[in-house]
């Protein structure tokens, strides 16, 4: 168990570098203010991401993965944008721009980074597929809800670069990363000014035994993802996974095919 005052120490040391709060990428902001205008078009949308190459490639790649593949192949952006509807695309544009920030130099700090990214990009397929299936819930604030409940690991990943002992202790990093992520990554979704859902998942799905009276919600979906991808069927302290129970949701069984193995390679793309 990590000494609070270790916990905090990377805190203050994430405040004074001012990486507490990264920026989402012009992309992604400028997107979603075109998806939330009412007399924004296909083409404003399409032009707004044309000018990220990037962005664009992959998000061709992602329409055209199981998660939302259709009878034929999309090849253009305004095909994109008329299939998924302008609010999907803005959305995946979050997602995948999001990646952006997973940047590291030492190898050690790196490869932390990646295996975050890739764990996050396994939880947003899941949470699609399970939002789907078993859910009344929408599929893709499911797959954005999943892929950005790790945001707040960005902070102490980088930050750990300029620290040696963490360089020289990979589990002590990944311990930090997984005790400070609820409270930098809520801080985070403030900022970023996303709706008060994604604070909450953030909040919620740092106890997979996290319980509620209500229909099942976007944490309940999350928490069965990340159930599904580290093969638990209770908590490591052996409680019940109520999250699952409330969903409907056999934990025993495994949703990880050929659909999901597909959609994450597509997420994960060009890491």
């Amino acid at each position: 168990m990590i000494n609070p005052a270790l916990e905090q120490a990377i805190v203050n040391k994430i405040v004074e570098k001012g990486i507490a709060l990264p920026v989402l990428p012009d992309v992604a902001l400028r997107a979603r203010r075109i998806a939330e205008a009412p007399d924004s078009t296909v083409q404003d949308l399409a032009d707004v991401v044309a000018q990220d190459p990037a962005i664009a490639a992959r998000l061709i790649q992602v329409a055209n993965s199981a998660l939302y593949r259709g009878t034929s192949k999309i090849d253009g952006l305004n095909h994109v944008i008329a299939r998924l509807g302008m609010r999907t695309v803005s959305q995946l544009i979050v997602s995948l721009s999001t990646q952006q920030l997973f940047k590291a130099n030492h190898p050690v700090v790196k490869k932390a980074m990646q295996d975050h990214w890739s764990f996050s990009a396994q939880i947003g397929a899941l949470s699609h597929r399970i939002a789907r299936e078993y859910t009344k819930l929408d599929s893709d604030q499911a797959l954005l809800a999943g892929l950005l409940h790790g945001v707040g690991g960005i902070p102490v990943i980088v930050v750990a670069e300029e620290i040696p002992k963490l360089l020289e202790a990979p589990a002590v990093l990944a311990e930090l990363v997984q005790n400070l992520q609820p409270r930098l990554g809520a801080k985070i979704m403030q900022a970023w000014d996303f709706p008060s859902m994604f604070q909450e998942v953030i909040r919620d799905v740092a106890d997979l035994g996290y319980t509620h009276e209500q229909p099942a919600n976007y944490s309940d979906v999350v928490i069965s993802a990340i159930a599904q991808a580290r093969n638990l069927t209770e908590t490591p302290d052996g409680r019940p996974i109520t999250a699952a129970q409330r969903i409907g949701i056999d934990l025993s069984v495994n949703l990880i095919d050929q659909e999901i193995d597909e959609a994450i390679r597509a997420l994960s793309a060009g890491f």
